[in-house]
């Protein structure tokens, strides 16, 4: 015994067309429906839970606001020396005068000497930062030893970019942050790219 199905009236093209325009608009109001009991379901934030948040934010800002008012304080660079990254390489970089540390800044109105102290050859360490942004970032200062508005502006831009305090001061945490020109003195040669090494 062969099984017939019944034959379903001829539609035409526009009874369809109102056919799937509704069933479109059920399939919608399904879905709409379905979404709106799942953001019920859902539980919601209250709202100590964002304070933390917040709280974390300001105090993380706070931190890195309070570490660069530190750094600003550090006495200036007063000498410049290769600190060694390993056997073959070294970084030219500021340096305390009389000392291996790194840990001095350089700032607008270094020209070359800060204040009354006339010690160390902070023009040179002044150079060595100015040689060191021409090379690695591509800026066109002119190396003559003094910390202007220039030096300062492209300061500025290395630490946004490596997204640190924007305060324009050379300091420990931009020396670290941002890349430099190796040199090697076996061979006497500069490094052809620049890196963040330390």
């Amino acid at each position: 015994m062969a099984f017939s199905l019944p034959k379903l009236p001829k539609l035409s093209g526009r009874t369809l067309v109102v056919l799937a325009a509704v069933g479109a608009l059920a399939v919608g109001a399904v879905a709409a429906n379905a979404s709106k009991k799942q953001e019920a379901a859902a539980p919601k934030p209250a709202s100590d839970q964002a304070a933390p948040l917040t709280a974390n934010k300001a105090s993380d800002q706070t931190s890195l606001e309070a570490a660069a008012a530190a750094e600003a304080k550090l006495g200036q660079c007063r000498s410049a020396r290769l600190i060694p990254v390993n056997k073959t390489w070294g970084i030219p970089m500021p340096s305390v005068n009389g000392s291996n540390s790194t840990d001095c800044n350089l700032k607008y109105g270094d020209n070359p000497h800060r204040g009354s102290d006339r010690t160390g050859d902070p023009e040179t360490s002044i150079q060595v930062l100015q040689r060191n942004l021409n090379s690695c970032y591509g800026t066109k200062l002119a190396i003559d030893g003094i910390y202007g508005k220039n030096t300062r502006g492209v300061v500025t831009m290395v630490q946004r970019k490596h997204k640190i305090i924007a305060d324009g001061i050379y300091g420990p945490k931009t020396r670290s942050a941002m890349n430099w020109r190796l040199y090697s003195t076996s061979t006497r040669s500069w490094s052809k790219t620049c890196s963040s090494p330390l």
